[in-house]
């Protein structure tokens, strides 16, 4: 909990996401770590591949970085 991630995902797109335990509807990107890509992303580390269920179906995407909401990348 509290940490960001960027991920990868199969389009080629980044993005930095923040894993907390409560949806915000302020925050677009909260993830919280009991929706399906929260459970993948739980004790991976950069380089690891996720697997998750999405709204559109299957998806994966790749750990870039793992960190706290305060660090600089």
């Amino acid at each position: 909990m509290g940490t960001t991630v960027t991920l990868r995902f199969a389009d080629g797109s980044t993005d930095t996401l923040h894993i907390g335990e409560i949806a915000d509807v302020r925050d677009p990107q909260l993830v919280t770590s009991d929706s399906p890509l929260g459970r993948a992303l739980l004790g991976r580390a950069p380089g690891d591949t996720v697997s998750y269920e999405a709204p559109d179906g299957a998806a994966t995407a790749v750990v870039v970085s793992l960190g706290t909401p305060g660090d600089q990348g």
